[in-house]
């Protein structure tokens, strides 16, 4: 029983210390996303979509979804990508 108290205590030390990867607030309740082995933590789930979400390569939004993709690029919607000089759409 003691060994589990010693734990706990230690993960909540760890809690106390950490901050969001995104804005850098102290974290209390995290979000972690786990990404090719890596551990990531954010204190919101807002944080980590704008942590680790693409941008649109013409207005530069948080592109949560599919986006459309040609040539390398990703463009948030049909009026970037036309804009982007990229018409086609690519889910």
């Amino acid at each position: 029983m003691e060994g589990i108290m010693q734990k706990e205590n230690e993960k909540e030390k760890k809690k106390e210390t950490e901050k969001c990867l995104n804005c850098g607030s102290s974290i209390e309740k995290d979000y972690i996303l786990f990404i090719n082995g890596a551990e990531y933590s954010f204190d919101s789930f807002e944080c980590a979509v704008n942590f680790v979400a693409p941008r649109c390569s013409h207005c530069q939004s948080v592109i949560f979804g599919t986006g459309l993709k040609d040539a390398g690029e990703i463009f948030c919607n049909t009026t970037c990508s036309e804009k982007g000089q990229i018409v086609s759409m690519v889910p």
